[in-house]
């Protein structure tokens, strides 16, 4: 009679611990990429026409569980390029960080967050002018992609998965 006991305290010791952390395959995150704005400003012959635009990513956590999730801190970082009109150099890559916070995610519960914007520029020559450097008469940066990471109480998720080995600034 003693060894069962033993067994059912063992067993509620380990649901007990496993509902304290989520693992890997607990947590679902989608990533997309959105245009919030664009400002065109044309030019006359001989300039450069510039277009501004303004992306985020919506990012959706979901809780794949059947018990709550508290206190997750996320980091994410959005990856993108810049080129420069009349500069024969390739695109230059850019970062730009974030954090965010869900207190509380209860079971099968999906939130969705907003990055900060980030703008990207394309501009390109008007007419037929060409630089006589060489350089390419247009100019597009443009959106790589997010590595998003997720921490709870010490366990780590990441998307994408290969990003829980390498570290997110």
């Amino acid at each position: 009679m003693k060894i069962p006991r033993r067994i059912f305290c063992a067993s509620l010791l380990v649901v007990g611990f496993s509902r304290s952390f989520a693992g890997n395959s607990d947590v679902e995150i989608h990533s997309v990429p959105k245009r919030i704005d664009q400002t065109i400003a044309k030019a006359s012959e001989g300039g450069a026409n510039l277009t501004r635009e303004h992306w985020t990513y919506e990012i959706t956590v979901e809780n794949k569980t059947f018990h709550d999730l508290t206190g997750v801190q996320a980091k994410y970082v959005i990856l993108y390029t810049h080129e420069q009109l009349g500069v024969k150099a390739s695109a230059t890559p850019k970062r730009a960080n974030g954090t965010f916070e869900i207190l509380q995610l209860k079971p099968h519960e999906k939130k969705t967050f907003t990055t900060k914007p980030v703008e990207l520029e394309k501009s390109n020559l008007v007419g037929n002018w060409i630089y006589t450097s060489g350089a390419k008469p247009g100019a597009q940066d443009a959106l790589v992609g997010i590595a998003l990471h997720l921490e709870q109480s010490g366990q780590e998720f990441a998307n994408p998965s290969t990003l829980s080995r390498e570290k997110v600034e």
